[in-house]
């Protein structure tokens, strides 16, 4: 019982808010850079890795996912709380794009609705496999990418997860594996799968799930072993440091990366009180995600960069960015969720 007390009574109080925000505008910002292809913005991209982002989120989502699956009371009941979570945002974003970028593409209305790319694209986007098609036809023809979201590959990987993550508790339950085990499996697994096909030069499958699945079982990892982590962190985070240093930034390899800078996610959520309410006006990181890259498309289209001074244009877009964000999670997002969630938003808002 005292170390259920213990578990239930810190674990809600995080950064995780924070982090994600921070994640979501590196991606963002690192996009912005790409696409807009001002010359004066092209130093500062090193200094947005939306590797490390897409990462942090990966983690987050382990550990996220895990507690939301054991505090569901069915798998329907876990698995509507994902739906629920994703699909109205990402629906509205695709059916938005498909049926309003009409008007900015060079073919007329009626061969546009007419093109076989159009429902292809329509197809493949809201089947979460953004991949098979991309590009809308006589859209964003001048951009530096056709592509109308390029951010959203990643949300296949979690949708995948999502649906893993049952089967991983399924094996563990029926004792078959034990959950350490299991873990260190997958983990090595996936490590494995990610080094060959870097190595084979084929990184774009590299990052794909199986690749991805040493951050999410870190994640998880570090839920179901919330006690261990929480009381050693002073004592882990160094090593971690050290390590993640060692193969990001001098060996260029991936073996204890994900774990190790798993948890340097994990301390940096559970430390600086300071951050705990930052999501108190809502969760904006799902929003920035899937909102900025055709934001961005548009105004590269539109020529606003070279028309006028690309600084100004920027700071527009971004508060542009963080405004329909804003509108999106709270008339759109925020009531799909649970109660408990919005019981949650609740709290936050009132600083309790």
């Amino acid at each position: 019982m005292e170390f259920k007390y213990k578990f239930l009574n810190k674990i809600n109080i995080n950064n995780f808010d924070f982090l994600r925000v921070v994640f979501a505008a590196t991606v963002a910002l690192a996009h912005l850079i790409e696409l807009s292809e001002v010359e004066i913005f092209q130093p500062y991209k090193r200094f947005f890795n939306t590797r490390l982002a897409i990462d942090g989120f990966f983690v987050i989502s382990g550990f996220l996912i895990a507690k939301s699956y054991e505090h569901s009371k069915s798998l329907k009941d876990y698995i509507l709380k994902r739906v629920k979570r994703i699909v109205p945002a990402y629906f509205f974003v695709i059916l938005f794009c498909a049926f309003f970028f009409c008007f900015i593409s060079t073919q007329s209305i009626s061969t546009y609705f007419l093109n076989s790319q159009f429902w292809t694209y329509l197809l493949a986007n809201l089947t979460f496999q953004n991949y098979l098609q991309p590009c809308l036809p006589g859209v964003f023809q001048d951009n530096l990418l056709c592509a109308v979201n390029g951010a959203l590959w990643t949300i296949k990987i979690e949708e995948a997860f999502y649906l893993l993550l049952p089967l991983f508790y399924l094996i563990t339950k029926s004792k078959k594996s034990n959950i350490h085990i299991l873990s260190i499996v997958v983990y090595l697994l996936s490590i494995v799968y990610y080094n060959y096909f870097v190595s084979a030069d084929m990184y774009r499958i590299a990052k794909q799930l199986p690749g991805a699945l040493a951050f999410f079982t870190t994640g998880i990892i570090l839920y179901r072993h919330f006690d261990f982590f929480i009381k050693w962190k002073h004592h882990i985070i160094l090593p971690c440091l050290l390590l993640f240093v060692l193969e990001q930034y001098a060996f260029n390899t991936q073996i204890f990366k994900p774990a190790v800078y798993g948890f340097m996610v994990f301390y940096f959520a559970y430390n600086f009180k300071f951050l705990n309410h930052f999501g108190k006006y809502g969760d904006l990181t799902y929003g920035i995600y899937i909102y900025h890259f055709p934001l961005i498309q548009v105004f590269v289209h539109l020529g606003f960069f070279k028309s006028y001074n690309p600084l100004l244009i920027a700071a527009i877009l971004i508060v542009i960015i963080v405004v329909i964000s804003a509108l999106s999670w709270h008339f759109l997002e925020l009531a799909y969720l649970s109660e408990s969630r919005k019981e949650r938003q609740r709290k936050l808002l009132l600083g309790e």
